[in-house]
């Protein structure tokens, strides 16, 4: 069935979705949520001892059935791979069921698993018997959604299920895991509170008459925003960590033609990943390659050479090596080790004929020798007494153990295992909605040091500055919002 056929509202609904990707494995699980999920799956499910106990929690082995007198024929995506639309009564699969029921489940409302084979018939038809008994194809995190609504996850909690899910190494899982176990929400509620207490106070000193003079003393008003100001400000320094976290640190290796970049980075990533050859101008596009590093995770991006001349394509290469520099973390500025002058600091990102490129703002920028293999000990024993760079060599590996150990020391990686800890995997949105408070906050101080600013005043900018806080978390939310936040979640989730 289509979303615009959906005309009641969403708890009145039951949805379902497979809830393991497509394709080959040993199981895949199918799952229903909502009001009539158990109705629903007593009609797909032959299993006398679930029709006659059901309990929650407690798994049934049976098979699964095309339903009697079908409330719809399903959406069809399943009937090319499973053949003619089956007949009432016909087995679809031997599985296992889950019954959950509310609010001891997920979503907090009746949820029933359906553990049956993997491949993409088995489960596919059974979505298919469930659309045709009466449920309702799940949206992309429509689950999930569900949990947040019934007070299962605070909003913030429920990104971090999407980024469990998307976690590429072990500190980024752990980021995410330790914020659905609500480790941002806790850092959110330290904030709240003291804010709370004094709205509370302010709007109950408002209640007195202009006679009584009841007033929150000033200085109280101005140490709590204070505190509030420094907790915001220790979250947003962890915004960058939570960006690594999540999308791995982007490392942009640059220099004039032929320096080396390919090289180093197949030497830095183990494995030959980039076409290296002689011939200069061998690389025209920006490849990428993400790669694990002794400790966290690395955007490897090598580039095309930089150089005043070329012809047009080197020239479209060329711009693409800008556009890749203007987002990088890390930028690696390669020069030959043996064309290096002792002493002499690097022109450019390459050599003298090296085109200019714009570096970033907060980007860090180390200073790597290439090809030192080629120099004699005496010469790199000079090299190294009057240039800084790291001398590297991707024929036998030399300086590359250094070259990672600089990278994970530009990278923040103790910011990055604090987050972790802490649990604070901060996103765009938790980033632009702190850094609007936090301005916010800067100016009631500002506002709030002025003797002549009323209570009233006070009271009504904190007021916005909570809801603000509220909305990272979900406890003040819109539609909009959350169609925001669940559609870039997966179906089934």
């Amino acid at each position: 069935m289509s979303e615009k056929s959906r005309q009641p509202p969403a708890e009145e609904t039951t949805i379902v979705a497979r809830a393991t990707p497509d394709g080959e494995a040993g199981l895949a699980v199918v799952r229903l949520s909502g009001p009539q999920a158990m109705g629903i799956a007593r009609r797909v499910f032959a299993s006398r001892a679930f029709h006659e106990d059901g309990r929650s929690h407690r798994a049934y082995h049976g098979v699964a059935v095309w339903p009697e007198t079908p409330v719809c024929e399903g959406s069809g995506e399943g009937q090319g791979l499973a053949g003619d639309l089956p007949r009432a009564g016909d087995v679809l699969d031997e599985v296992v069921v889950l019954p959950m029921l509310a609010p001891r489940s997920y979503t907090g409302e009746d949820t029933v698993e359906f553990f049956c084979h993997g491949g993409r018939v088995p489960a596919r038809r059974l979505v298919e018997a469930c659309l045709a008994a009466g449920a309702l194809a799940a949206g992309p995190g429509e689950f999930t959604r569900r949990a947040f609504l019934n007070g299962r996850l605070s909003l913030d909690q429920a990104e971090a299920v999407a980024d469990l899910i998307r976690a590429r190494d072990g500190l980024a899982a752990s980021a995410a895991l330790q914020q659905l176990r609500g480790g941002l929400d806790r850092e959110l509620a330290g904030i709240e509170a003291p804010l709370h207490r004094l709205l509370v106070e302010l709007e109950g000193s408002l209640e007195f008459g202009e006679d009584e003079e009841v007033q929150v003393p000033r200085e109280e008003i101005l140490g709590v925003l204070t505190l509030a100001r420094g907790r915001l400000e220790e979250l947003l320094a962890l915004a960058r960590a939570g960006r690594h976290l999540r999308e791995g640190v982007q490392v942009v290796l640059v220099g004039a033609p032929n320096v080396g970049k390919s090289s180093l980075l197949n030497a830095l990533v183990g494995e030959e990943r980039v076409i290296v050859d002689h011939e200069a101008g061998t690389t025209r596009d920006v490849v990428s390659v993400p790669v694990a590093g002794p400790e966290g995770r690395f955007v490897l991006h090598d580039t095309a050479g930089l150089r005043e001349e070329g012809n047009r394509v080197e020239r479209l290469g060329m711009e693409r090596t800008r556009r890749a520099v203007a987002g990088a973390d890390i930028i690696l500025r390669l020069r030959e080790a043996a064309a290096a002058n002792v002493g002499a600091a690097p022109p450019g990102p390459g050599t003298e004929a090296v085109a200019p490129v714009q570096l970033p703002a907060g980007a860090v920028v180390l200073d790597v020798l290439t090809k030192g293999d080629l120099l004699t000990p005496d010469e790199k024993e000079r090299l190294r007494a009057g240039d800084r760079a790291i001398m590297t060599s991707a024929v036998d590996g030399s300086g590359l153990q250094v070259l990672w150990k600089s990278l994970e020391a530009a990278a923040g990686l103790d910011d990055m295992k604090k987050a972790a800890e802490m649990g604070v995997l901060l996103n765009d949105r938790h980033q632009y909605k702190l850094m609007y408070c936090l301005e916010d906050i800067h100016e009631l101080l500002r506002v709030g040091a002025d003797p002549s600013t009323g209570d009233e005043v006070v009271a009504s900018l904190l007021a916005g500055i909570l809801a603000g806080v509220e909305e990272i978390s979900g406890r003040v939310f819109t539609e909009h919002l959350l169609d925001e936040v669940f559609s870039r979640f997966c179906v089934g989730k």
